[in-house]
């Protein structure tokens, strides 16, 4: 074989070597970057799903609130900034219990799932000025034990009469709700203001 078949042999063997690096890196690369974006998927899976599952609850860490107030368990505090309550909820609804704050009516534990409902008097140091409150409103409700909150935006509020119990309503596909209830002056209708998670 002489020296310029043997040159061309070389060119042509560099030239197959170099074709089949070039195939194989960007075969490579491809598939290094649908693992990165299936990674990402998956993470941005995770992320949504972590999202569903864990609360959206902020961590309180310099609230210090007792653990009874009388004879009544304290299950965590109402704080409605716009009309200046901040209130222990008790897990009684007993004339007692309302004569020293307000309590749980019914529902889940403190910001779980389901509707959490308080009763309170509107009494000047209780919910008198709930009624100055709109939908649009926040407030928040902190558990004691976890020392967490969750902060809660007003989409109804509406007035009824006493045997109307369909404010105390659990169905709200699982979602945290949490319902306000005290009595209008006289007495003789609730203002019921009605709030989900934000």
């Amino acid at each position: 074989m002489n020296k310029k078949k043997l040159t061309t042999v070389i060119i042509l063997l560099v030239l197959v070597i170099a074709i089949a690096y070039f195939v194989i890196s960007n075969h490579l690369l491809e598939l290094r970057n649908e693992q990165e974006e299936a990674n990402t998927n998956v993470t941005q899976d995770n992320t949504v799903e972590e999202a569903i599952v864990e609360p959206k609850q902020d961590e309180i860490v310099d609230v210090e609130l007792p653990e009874k107030m009388g004879n009544y368990e304290v299950l965590g505090q109402l704080v409605i900034d716009k009309i200046g309550v901040t209130k222990n909820i008790l897990d009684n609804y007993d004339n007692d219990a309302l004569a020293l704050s307000v309590g749980q009516l019914c529902g889940p534990n403190l910001n779980e799932s389901g509707n959490f409902c308080i009763s309170g008097h509107n009494w000047t140091n209780m919910l008198k000025r709930l009624s100055e409150m709109q939908v649009g409103d926040t407030f928040y409700l902190i558990n004691r034990e976890t020392k967490t909150k969750v902060n809660y935006q007003i989409y109804d509020m509406y007035t009824c009469v006493p045997e109307d119990l369909s404010c105390l309503d659990q169905n709200n596909d699982g979602k945290r709700e949490a319902t306000l209830i005290t009595c209008n002056p006289g007495g003789l209708t609730r203002l019921i203001c009605k709030a989900r998670e934000i």
